[in-house]
């Protein structure tokens, strides 16, 4: 299921902010504190690339099984 418009958004405009906390967080914050704003960064660029990725073995499972073989050769029948 991907991700909807909104919370894409959302997150992409979140992100933004973060990058400029960060950038500004490099300049005259302690070093444990830019770095817990990049674990933000990351981890919201880790949602979607997970939403991503799930996506694409959804597709990919689901043209299999339209295909007759079920997913079980590819996936070893995890799916």
């Amino acid at each position: 299921m991907t991700l909807s418009k909104n919370v894409k958004e959302n997150l992409e405009e979140a992100q933004s902010y973060l990058r400029s906390a960060l950038a500004n967080a490099a300049r005259s914050e302690k070093s444990n504190i830019a770095h817990g704003i990049s674990e933000l960064v990351v981890g919201i660029d880790r949602i979607m690339k997970i939403e991503e990725f799930s996506d694409k073995i959804e597709e990919i499972t689901d043209k299999m099984k339209k295909d007759g073989n079920g997913g079980s050769s590819f996936f070893g029948g995890l799916f």
